[in-house]
């Protein structure tokens, strides 16, 4: 943390880390179990640091991993005992080592990078066999794109669909600036380095319900049959998965 440090948020805001932080939380312990809380937790591109900050007195060590300083960390990373690194997806196994980590928290990170098949390699690598990854962010195939709530244009080539924002009187075509993917296209990158998804949409809806306190709906999602929330995953509007590293990897070294 020894970079001169930026703004204290991100543009998308630092509000309801606490909110998303319990939910991710009460989700990998609904899939995984309750011993996943005991390890070392590393969330890739962790901003200003909410989510981690939150995560940390629940479980064993808590790290976060942004490619930019946020004035934040100091403020809310070492009260909670986070240890907070500036770098990218590309530098995790320099920083932390291979086989390092318990569980990896990737939420809605995979569309902001340059290359999601490199980041989920990178995942795979620091991920200790039997490892865990929360793996979330947006669907290509949904017509409204999550970050300018415009339909369509994300399924442009990028400069046309930014001019017709602009030209349309959009202050917001520089925000279109994310690259999400279809569901083959993931699970081909998840299978190419060796991890196994589980699809968790319910248990994650589950929780966001209990976690407002909204029990009769969360018990009525949570009675819906799995296999409903498999045949509509290609169409949701975003992912959530949960990723298993096997005791015998087989993802590809880089």
């Amino acid at each position: 943390m020894d970079n001169p440090c930026h703004r204290e948020d991100p543009r998308w805001g630092s509000d309801y880390r606490d909110e998303k932080a319990q939910a991710i939380f009460a989700t990998l312990l609904m899939v995984a179990g309750p011993s996943v809380a005991e390890g070392c937790w590393l969330d890739i591109g962790c901003g200003s640091g909410g989510i981690a900050t939150a995560l940390a007195p629940k479980v064993g060590r808590m790290v976060g991993v942004d490619p930019e300083p946020w004035r934040r960390w100091d403020e809310v990373g070492r009260p909670a005992g986070v240890v907070f690194h500036v770098g990218s997806y590309e530098d995790l196994p320099a920083l932390l080592g291979d086989e390092s980590v318990d569980v990896v928290v990737c939420n809605q990170v995979y569309e902001h990078v340059a290359s999601a098949a490199h980041l989920i390699d990178a995942i795979a690598r620091v991920l200790k066999p039997g490892g865990v990854c929360y793996f979330a962010g947006p669907n290509l195939l949904w017509p409204i794109e999550p970050h300018v709530h415009w339909p369509f244009v994300h399924w442009l080539p990028r400069r046309i669909a930014q001019r017709l924002m602009k030209g349309l009187g959009s202050r917001r075509a520089h925000e279109l600036d994310a690259y999400s993917a279809h569901l083959l296209k993931l699970r081909g990158w998840f299978a190419l380095h060796g991890l196994k998804p589980r699809t968790a949409l319910r248990e994650r809806i589950v929780a966001g319900l209990r976690q407002r306190r909204w029990v009769a709906s969360a018990e009525a999602v949570n009675a819906i049959p799995s296999v409903v929330f498999s045949a509509l995953e290609p169409i949701a509007p975003g992912f959530v998965f949960i990723l298993t590293k096997p005791e015998q990897s087989n993802s590809v070294a880089k």
